[in-house]
């Protein structure tokens, strides 16, 4: 290593050894999982699992929807439509102050008692835990209501 010493004179010094770098400790490696198939997700402990998994994910997708709707419905008048499924239905569809209309949330249908039903035909079933806050229950595949295999999201 050079360096100007206090004359100005160019001088040598002796040039101290770095050390090496450190290795990184190797890590193990895990091997490759034998198949590609993704685990599916667990269910709610609440949730029916004699459900089969795509009809399981079809019935979550409409409800998801269903809470895009109230989402939509509350920013718009402040909060979710309230009263029987019919009277929530006509409030999704413009009977409501501010004939705000929504579509019917995809994954429903509508009866001919102007009620919104779940996939499986079943009128479904809201309940008002909040003026935000909204509890839907689908009857489930044997489309009777209050047994376990009801699926219900809040």
């Amino acid at each position: 290593m050079l360096w100007w010493g206090q004359d100005r004179s160019l001088r040598k010094t002796e040039s101290i050894p770095s050390k090496p770098p450190a290795e990184a400790p190797s890590l193990p490696i895990s091997p490759e999982p034998k198949t590609s198939v993704i685990p599916e997700a667990p269910r709610p402990p609440n949730e029916p699992s004699a459900i089969p998994p795509q009809e399981y994910q079809l019935i979550l997708d409409a409800i998801d929807n269903l809470e895009f709707a109230f989402r939509d419905f509350s920013t718009a008048l402040g909060g979710n439509p309230v009263g029987t499924n019919a009277e929530i239905t006509a409030a999704l569809l413009g009977d409501n102050l501010k004939q705000v209309k929504l579509p019917i949330p995809a994954g429903s249908t509508r009866n001919a008692q102007g009620e919104l039903c779940d996939p499986w035909g079943s009128p479904w079933f809201f309940h008002q835990l909040s003026g935000k806050v909204m509890e839907i229950r689908s009857a489930g595949p044997d489309r009777r209501m209050w047994n376990e295999d009801d699926i219900v999201r809040k």
